[in-house]
């Protein structure tokens, strides 16, 4: 998928999806782990945040932006690292590929690679209940290969969130906000960010899934500083057959409620995860 008029942006987008899958589905039985065999199992562990699955998830949003569609194709490794008996942290690095349309009289468009997020969250190795917390730092790399894909200047916040579940329920919130450290004008940064998901599991690794991320940018006027997406999807948990590990895949329809002046009201979110175990 790419911006209307820009038939560049989906074959590059759509090369890098198609390679980094391909690879990452090569590459998946050296990394095989034991598991629980049921994708009913793995469904409800993959939705807890620190539930310790390793796995990279595979992400391509779509929404209206400028003089056409705005897309970010990320890849996020999702790593545990045991720090002792007790405890535990669970890594989430979120790697974008993206494109943005031109936006206003003398804008211009750009695609590359954009900044790189790292969160790593501290939390109960051994959870006593089904709630489940975590605390960690969230650090902004000013990876970007364009000045339209973000800021050039590191950034850095804090990040937590909670997690339950109540049988075939489980919900949970992350929050965090983000300063740079430097940077003035476009390269300043002060933002919010709240992601919201709910799973409601179906048998055979069927779910009705709401997961999206609330944004605010403190530097914006009121008017321009939130954008508040709902809505929800479907996902499916599976075995390709041959291979050991389980895959996950899903598709959600978003309304953007809120949204900056620019910014479409809507966004399509296509999801694809490989799962490795614990």
């Amino acid at each position: 998928m790419e911006a209307a008029g820009h038939p560049e942006g989906r074959v590059t987008a759509g090369s890098v999806f198609a390679g980094v899958l391909l690879a990452a589905l090569w590459c998946a039985p050296v990394f095989a782990q034991d598991a629980p065999q049921t994708v009913d199992d793995i469904t409800k562990l993959k939705q807890d945040p620190v539930g310790g699955l390793k796995s990279v998830f595979l992400q391509d949003v779509t929404l209206p932006y400028g003089h056409g569609n705005a897309n970010s194709f990320t890849v996020q490794p999702v790593w545990p690292i045991r720090l002792s008996g007790d405890w535990k942290m669970i890594t989430y690095t979120i790697i974008p590929y993206q494109y943005v349309p031109a936006i206003g009289p003398g804008g211009t468009a750009g695609s590359g690679l954009g900044n790189i997020l790292f969160n790593g969250y501290i939390t109960p190795a051994k959870p006593s209940g089904t709630f489940k917390w975590g605390v960690g730092p969230a650090l902004w790399f000013p990876t970007r290969t364009d000045p339209v894909l973000g800021s050039n200047a590191m950034s850095a916040g804090p990040s937590a969130l909670i997690f339950d579940s109540f049988g075939e329920l489980n919900g949970g919130f992350v929050v965090q906000n983000l300063w740079s450290l430097g940077g003035s004008g476009f390269n300043k940064v002060d933002e919010f960010s709240g992601q919201y998901f709910l799973n409601y599991n179906l048998p055979d690794g069927w779910s009705l899934e709401s997961n999206a991320t609330i944004t605010a940018n403190w530097l914006e006027s009121s008017p321009n500083r939130w954008t508040v997406p709902i809505g929800g999807g479907v996902g499916k948990t599976f075995q390709i057959p041959g291979s050991d590990l389980f895959y996950a895949a899903g598709v959600q329809g978003l309304w953007n409620v809120a949204h900056p002046d620019g910014v479409g009201d809507w966004e399509v979110i296509l999801q694809f995860q490989i799962i490795f175990g614990q």
